[in-house]
């Protein structure tokens, strides 16, 4: 089987799917949600699985994340599961931030063509997340020489502040799929990605021809780009307009926009996932987006998610798509 991704819409191959087992709660951070924030200053380094009023959230986060799994599966995808951390990665980085989850794979490591992109999360409990990741993409780089794997440039734990750093999340890189070869990377200098993180993106990927457009996201959106537009077939895609700070990005202004409202947005509507370029993966708790795209043609699969979007994330970063056919 080949390995990458050049568009969100080309049959799916092969996949990780995120975990709700051994999430041990983060230490507290103010760019999380206000009753995430609550969370972690309670229980901050107590695995989730122990504190009572997490336990069932999780237990209904981990149903829903097997069954999506199953669907992937029926629909003829390889899907993976990441390996619990060791005890020694449990421990990286935590003098900086205690805790560590595997709801969301695809944020850790995101696949643009040929290249496997480590990211650097804003939050250092995530950065953990990388390693049992790389093991499942050790057979591709083995096996296809034309491979390329690199890492976001790693943050100074004195001062991630700084001018100098670099924050790159996979939930902020959209991959256009269009002929100019076209990439947005969202920007939240206090949530997310950063423009430095985006610039470094951008000069990596230059020489096999993809042009990155930073795209600032305001506070009120979800926290990823992957939360305010999501590639619904070529030339196609949700969009909350809101959460654009500039304005919707040249690349994708001729595009067929379908627009959508904030609590569709932070029900994880837009951070959707294509089975192929005509199944589309869709929560449960956007039932109208549902409707929309099944007028348009799409056979369109509704699912549970609720229990996992309460953590910040939906759909696509709860799977991490590593490789899809280009038609």
């Amino acid at each position: 089987m080949s390995f990458g991704v050049w568009n969100d819409y080309g049959r799916l191959r092969e996949v990780a799917v995120g975990t709700a087992e051994g999430v041990v709660v983060p230490g507290f951070s103010a760019a999380y949600p206000p009753a995430l924030q609550e969370i972690t200053r309670k229980y901050a380094g107590k695995p989730a699985a122990s504190v009572p009023e997490l336990a069932e959230m999780m237990n209904q986060a981990q149903k829903q994340l097997d069954n999506l799994a199953q669907i992937y599966s029926n629909h003829g995808v390889i899907v993976h599961r990441p390996r619990p951390f060791t005890e020694v990665e449990s421990g990286y980085l935590a003098e900086l931030q205690v805790g560590g989850m595997q709801l969301f794979p695809a944020d850790p490591i995101w696949v643009v063509g040929r290249h496997a992109i480590e990211c650097q999360f804003r939050q250092p409990s995530r950065n953990k997340e990388r390693f049992p990741l790389r093991e499942l993409l050790a057979e591709q780089i083995e096996r296809v020489p034309e491979m390329r794997v690199a890492a976001c440039p790693v943050t100074a734990p004195d001062n991630p502040n700084k001018r100098s750093n670099y924050f790159l999340e996979g939930g902020d890189i959209v991959i256009c799929g269009n002929k100019d070869n076209d990439i947005l990377v969202g920007v939240d200098e206090v949530r997310s990605s950063s423009a430095q993180g985006a610039e470094w993106l951008g000069r990596y990927l230059a020489d096999d021809g993809y042009r990155v457009t930073p795209v600032r996201i305001t506070r009120d959106a979800p926290v990823h780009l992957a939360g305010a537009i999501g590639v619904v077939g070529p030339e196609a895609a949700l969009i909350h307009r809101p959460s654009f700070i500039d304005g919707i990005p040249e690349a994708i202004k001729k595009w067929d926009l379908i627009d959508i409202d904030e609590a569709e947005a932070h029900a994880g509507g837009p951070c959707l996932v294509m089975i192929n370029s005509k199944t589309i993966l869709v929560p449960e708790k956007a039932p109208r987006i549902s409707d929309l795209l099944a007028k348009r043609g799409l056979q369109v699969i509704s699912i549970p998610f609720d229990a996992v979007t309460r953590f910040d994330g939906a759909i696509r970063c709860a799977t991490f798509v590593m490789c899809r056919d280009k038609q």
